[in-house]
């Protein structure tokens, strides 16, 4: 019976509406922090958040909106994961060719873009372990 529910738990998709809601307003407030924000920033902590603050939050985004469409298919737990590599992957790749000075999603080079990658992934996934799964155990 506990493998039985184990197995159960494992292949659960994401089936309360308010958790794709909580994500999608997620979703909304990075966008439009984003464009209030925008190049022209001149506030407190300049520096950190025109050049790094969108690097966390976009990531972070996108692990997000991912669980909601691929949970569709595929068990909870490889969700994450393949959300996790995707997203540190397609990250990785647009700051790659930001090296050979191919403009995709950005310009300028910078190693510790990766990291903030990483700190936003990681950022989604707790996220997702505390608030979404808080939800998704109410079903």
């Amino acid at each position: 019976m506990i493998e039985e529910q184990f197995i159960e738990h494992q292949c659960d998709r994401m089936k309360n509406k308010k958790s794709s809601y909580i994500i999608v307003s997620i979703s909304i407030f990075v966008g439009l922090l984003h464009f209030v924000i925008g190049p022209d920033y001149q506030g407190i902590f300049k520096y950190f958040i025109r050049g790094y603050l969108i690097d966390i939050l976009l990531p972070m985004n996108l692990y997000l909106l991912m669980q909601i469409s691929i949970r569709k298919n595929i068990p909870v737990n490889k969700a994450r994961i393949i959300g996790a590599l995707f997203t540190f992957a397609f990250g990785t790749i647009v700051e790659i060719l930001q090296l050979y000075k191919i403009e995709f999603l950005g310009r300028t080079y910078d190693p510790c873009d990766i990291l903030m990658y990483f700190i936003g992934i990681g950022l989604g996934i707790v996220i997702d372990l505390t608030i979404i799964d808080k939800f998704e155990k109410q079903m």
